[in-house]
């Protein structure tokens, strides 16, 4: 074959080749772009489903209603709150768009939410390369915790975007000093406005800033000529003094909220500290509990620590890996700030655990779980093996299976749901008359509670003071018992503000509770409140009624007589402690009807569950008790029995009745009542 043909031959295979190289790169680029546009919608999808299934809780309430005052007000606020005003006045303009709805006001997060995975992704794709970004935004998008947070109405998915967001500032200003050997006005920028921002969002952004410059150091350490790294100094320190500049305004505040700050939850230890932070930034906190989470748990860690090796591995050989390795340093102290700050603050006796506290560490745990899938199914040659892929299938997987089983209970599960203010507010509406009255033990539900109770009968936010003043309190309630018929107790956080329990205790000796019902970890209880004009009572001393052979039951009063679908019977009951009772007892009351039915009842341990049958003495006197029986809505008319007697807590049968000696089965009949 003639020279110049071989040579025409040659150029075509060549341009044959690149051609094939470039359309493979595309394909390759498309892929990785509908990659990631999955992921994203992944992330949109999973943030926006059952958006409105549950309610608001009551910190939630207090973000939505803090936008209804002027501006000036929502920073003014937020002097005597435990936040700075940031997120406060980014909801004030959210909400003057988009409206104060369940959905409006949650959309807020799940933007910044889906927001966050596409910044992990470019993140890990600054660091580890394109597929470890995906891998790691695949982390993001399904993670139980991020989710969670990304569906509520407070500061956390924020805090942890502008962490990320100063992660991502940090790497590509260093890649500017490594490409341009010169520093970056925009990325400079864009860091000292992310942090600021975060500083006027939460006062524990300052761990993220501190993460950020442990990267930054081990960065700077390693640089060239001193004379280099000195100018690098000088601008590194001139962004964060530009921080503190835009801070300053805040700056006073923050240091008294700080430095006041007492503590916020029980004593805990760093093993708790650390089995919690591992469980929540792999599974989040509704995962279900047993051997199968926790071997997820222990997978992910090991993704996350192999994702860290990865990133150290040749960290400082040459300027890229020496960049990668500063990163993945970075995001390590990220990881471990949140843990590493709750440990030393139990250390120090202010221990302030949360669970929402670890999401700052997230976003960085994600980042290390794709950096370590990335590594597992990467091979030595061009080519993957069917091995390595088995290894991606088998990581994703493990990801996967472990989110299913949290959002599972999270989106369905009733005993992982938020406070539910919301059927609490439908409830009352739906019974209260006129006469009656809310009183919501934990001022701080007012702003939820009255969010969806918006007219009705008077609410009134006890106690008023933390530490509450008994005498202040105690008039009060006495006022507001005198002036209703029937009060609807919501309670929540008593330990916080009511420790005592002087509202309950009050409640338990003045008034007769009717019923209580759990809505999430808030309890709604109905009492009936004495009347003054009330009809005649039902009132009778017994002599020799006794139930077993320690309790003896003196007389009781019933009132009133004639009742109506809705009111409140009212039960005062007589008890002395013929000998120290043997067991710890519960007392039953039943309201039968005519057909023979149990219309309503009440079983509990005297004095509201504060007054315990094993404390009772012989020679004590004659024990005062109180219950209520509440009259269904809709009971037929008709004359209806009154029935009590007692049975132990652990489940024996009930505590046999005798009357003058003689055996009368296990329950007495105390009256009748009328329902008209």
């Amino acid at each position: 074959m003639p020279a110049k043909k071989q040579r025409r031959i040659a150029v075509q295979s060549a341009a044959a080749v690149q051609a094939g190289r470039e359309r493979a790169a595309r394909i390759r680029a498309w892929r990785g772009w509908a990659f990631v546009a999955g992921v994203l919608v992944l992330a949109l999808v999973l943030r926006a489903a059952n958006l409105t299934a549950q309610s608001l809780w009551a910190d939630e309430g207090n973000s939505v209603r803090v936008t209804e005052r002027p501006l000036e007000l929502v920073i003014d606020a937020a002097r005597a709150d435990v936040h700075p005003p940031g997120y406060y006045v980014l909801l004030w303009g959210w909400v003057k768009v988009f409206g104060q709805s369940e959905a409006a006001v949650r959309a807020l997060s799940v933007v910044v939410g889906v927001a966050l995975v596409g910044l992990v992704y470019l993140l890990g794709g600054r660091i580890w390369g394109a597929r470890a970004g995906w891998l790691a935004a695949f982390c993001a998008a399904v993670s139980p915790f991020q989710v969670q947070y990304s569906q509520e109405v407070r500061m956390y998915i924020l805090v942890a975007f502008l962490g990320a967001l100063a992660v991502y500032a940090l790497v590509r200003w260093i890649d500017a000093f490594v490409r341009e050997d010169h520093p970056s006005l925009a990325w400079s920028g864009t860091y000292v406005v992310a942090s600021a921002a975060g500083l006027w969002v939460h006062y524990m952004f300052p761990i993220i800033i501190a993460s950020v410059s442990v990267a930054w150091l081990a960065w700077w350490l390693g640089r060239g000529p001193e004379r280099k790294k000195t100018r690098i100094a000088l601008w590194w320190v001139g962004m964060h003094a530009a921080i503190l500049v835009l801070y300053l305004p805040w700056l006073p505040v923050a240091w008294h909220r700080i430095t006041a700050y007492g503590p916020i939850s029980g004593a805990y230890t760093v093993g708790f500290v650390v089995e919690q932070w591992l469980r929540m930034l792999s599974v989040g906190e509704t995962a279900p509990s047993g051997d199968l989470t926790r071997w997820i748990v222990l997978g992910c860690t090991v993704l996350a620590i192999l994702g860290a090796w990865a990133g150290l591995v040749g960290f400082g050989e040459r300027a890229a890996n020496r960049r990668r390795g500063a990163a993945t340093l970075g995001l390590v102290a990220l990881a471990l700030a949140p843990a590493v700050t709750m440990a030393a603050l139990a250390a120090t006796g202010r221990p302030a655990y949360r669970p929402k506290f670890y999401l700052v560490a997230s976003p960085a745990f994600a980042l290390l779980m794709g950096g370590g899938i990335a590594r597992l199914e990467r091979s030595s040659g061009m080519q993957r093996s069917l091995a390595n892929r088995l290894w991606l299938l088998l990581c994703l997987g493990l990801v996967a299976v472990g989110a299913v089983r949290s959002l599972r209970n999270y989106y369905l599960d009733p005993a992982y749901a938020r406070s539910d203010y919301r059927a609490i507010a439908a409830d009352i509406a739906a019974a209260a008359q006129e006469d009656d009255v809310i009183l919501l033990n934990a001022p701080n539900q007012w702003e939820v509670f009255t969010y969806y109770y918006r007219d009705g009968v008077p609410v009134y936010p006890l106690p008023r003071s933390r530490p509450p003043v008994e005498a202040e309190l105690v008039t009060e309630l006495q006022s507001i018992a005198a002036q209703h018929d029937l009060l609807y107790a919501v309670l929540w956080a008593e330990q916080e503000s009511d420790p005592e329990r002087i509202v309950e205790r009050w409640l338990a000796s003045n008034a007769y509770k009717a019923s209580e019902t759990w809505y999430g970890d808030v309890r709604l209880a109905v009492y009936g409140l004495p009347v003054a004009e009330e009809t005649p009572a039902l009132t009778r001393a017994l002599d020799d009624v006794r139930f077993g052979e320690e309790i003896a039951l003196r007389g009781y009063l019933i009132e009133p007589a004639q009742v109506q679908a809705g009111d409140v019977i009212r039960v005062a009951l007589s008890w002395e402690a013929l000998a120290t009772p043997s067991g710890r007892y519960k007392v039953f009351l039943h309201l039968v009807g005519p057909d023979g039915e149990i219309a309503a009842q009440v079983d509990t341990e005297p004095g509201d569950g504060m007054d315990l049958t094993t404390a009772w003495q012989p020679g004590r006197g004659v024990i005062e008790d109180r219950y209520g029986l509440l009259v269904p809505l809709g009971a037929p008319r008709g004359t209806y029995q009154i029935l009590v007697g007692l049975y132990d807590v652990s489940g024996a049968p009930r505590l046999p009745l005798s009357v003058d000696g003689q055996p009368a089965g296990d329950a007495l009949t105390l009256g009748t009542v009328t329902v008209g």
